[in-house]
């Protein structure tokens, strides 16, 4: 039985594309706000004593969350 050299067919790589959409960046810092917002939120309110602060941090982070699903949904 004989052996040949030859490699498996390859696939050919993708390159990623920037996406077209000017809202790109925005909704990235919109998402970034979020997450920040929401990390600091669930921590001030399981490490503080008053949690209120807490849940107001967490309500302001999902505002900046809506604010950029509607971007996506109208754009």
């Amino acid at each position: 039985m004989e052996t040949t050299n030859n490699p498996a067919p390859s696939t050919p790589r993708r390159r990623h594309r920037k996406p077209k959409d000017p809202m790109f960046g925005l909704r990235n810092a919109l998402n970034i706000i979020f997450m920040v917002l929401a990390v600091v939120g669930v921590v001030v309110y399981l490490c503080a004593d008053n949690s209120t602060i807490g849940v107001y941090i967490i309500l302001a982070a999902m505002v900046f969350k809506m604010v950029e699903c509607c971007i996506r949904m109208l754009h």
